[in-house]
This record gives C-alpha cells, structure tokens and sequence, in this order.
C-alpha cells in the first residue's frame, strides 16, 4: 500500500503554499505504517455444498477495531459481529452447505 496524499486547503489566504508535516518523509513513511497496521482486513464467507458440489461466496465482511461488518452477496441486512467467525451461523443454507471464512489475501489456510 501506497500514501497518496490529496488537500485542497494547502494554501493560505494569500496564495502562498503552508508548511505540512507531510513534507517530511520520515512522516510520510509513519503515517503510511500507521495505517498498514490499523488498516481492515477483508474475508468472504463461502459456502460449500455437497449435491452438487459447489462452492460459493455468499458474504464479504471487513474486521473493524469493533468487531467485524458482513454485507450478505444477494442482498440483506448487512450484520455488525464480534468476530467473522459469528458470522457462519447465519450462512448455513439449512445446515445443507458448509460456510467457511476465507481471508482475502491468505495463503490458502496456511
């Protein structure tokens, strides 16, 4: 991830250009760390049927510093969770399909 910074208020009144911390690389280089490491991470809840075998993405969820939001793939109430983990329970298809949560970006479960 990259910084990419946008202002529209770099100006005084004058015309002339402000001071900004961003001048800095060394800010830049914090800041672009600050949000890395505060940065959401994104999962899909999938769900895997037997007859016929399929696998499908039914929900896309984002962790929050609260807990986690999932908006269902075919619309619904979006759901605000403790965990993506909690979200399973409302994916089971009539217990006929097996959700799982699949981290965008995971290694394939390693």
């Amino acid at each position: 991830m990259t910084l990419t910074l946008v202002s529209d208020g770099d100006r005084g009144e004058s015309g002339e250009r402000r001071a900004s911390l961003f001048d800095d690389p060394k800010i830049v280089a914090e800041v672009q760390e600050l949000v890395n490491d505060q940065a959401p991470r994104l999962f899909a809840v999938v769900r895997e049927t037997f007859e016929p075998e399929d696998v499908q993405v039914a929900a896309w969820g984002m962790t929050t510093r609260k807990g986690v939001e999932v908006f269902p793939v075919h619309g619904g109430a979006h759901m605000s969770l403790q965990s993506a983990e909690n979200a399973l329970i409302f994916f089971r298809a009539g217990g006929r399909a097996v959700p799982r949560v699949v981290w965008v970006g995971g290694d394939g479960g390693k």
